[in-house]
C-alpha cells in the first residue's frame, strides 16, 4: 500500500474496491453487468486439472492533471485490471503479471476493464 494513502478516506476506498474486486472475480457476488461470468465459469474446463493461484489488481492505464479553461485543475484516470499469477519465489508467494489469453483470470479483467 502506498505509504501517503495508508489511513486516509481514499486509501481506504480504494482497499474496500480492490478486495471487492477480488471477490467479485471469484464469484462471491453477482457480476455487476447482466450476463458477465465470474473466473470460475470463465474456465469451461480451461484450467480443470491444473492448480492455480491467482488474483485480480486495480492498475493506473493513464493518469494525468489538465485544466479547464478557468484555471481549475483537473485529475484525469484511466484505469483497468490486470490479472496477476501468484508463483512460489525466494520470499513466498509473488504477483506476476498474466497474459495468457485463455486464462480465465486475463478473460475476465478484459470483461471487467471494456
Amino acid at each position: 500500500e502506498p505509504a501517503g494513502l495508508a489511513g486516509t478516506s481514499v486509501g481506504e476506498v480504494l482497499f474496500q474496491a480492490d478486495y471487492y474486486l477480488k471477490e467479485l472475480s471469484m464469484g462471491e457476488y453477482e457480476q455487476p453487468i447482466i450476463g458477465m461470468k465470474n473466473c470460475h465459469e470463465l474456465c469451461a474446463g480451461e484450467a480443470l486439472g491444473k492448480e492455480w493461484s491467482a488474483r485480480e489488481w486495480f492498475v493506473v492505464r493513464k493518469a494525468e492533471v489538465q485544466m479547464s479553461g478557468d484555471g481549475v485543475l483537473l485529475p484525469c484516470i484511466r484505469m483497468g485490471v490486470e490479472a496477476r499469477e501468484q508463483i512460489l519465489g525466494p520470499s513466498g508467494l509473488e504477483d506476476v503479471p498474466t497474459t495468457k489469453p485463455t486464462h480465465p483470470l486475463v478473460k475476465y479483467a478484459e470483461l471487467f476493464t471494456h
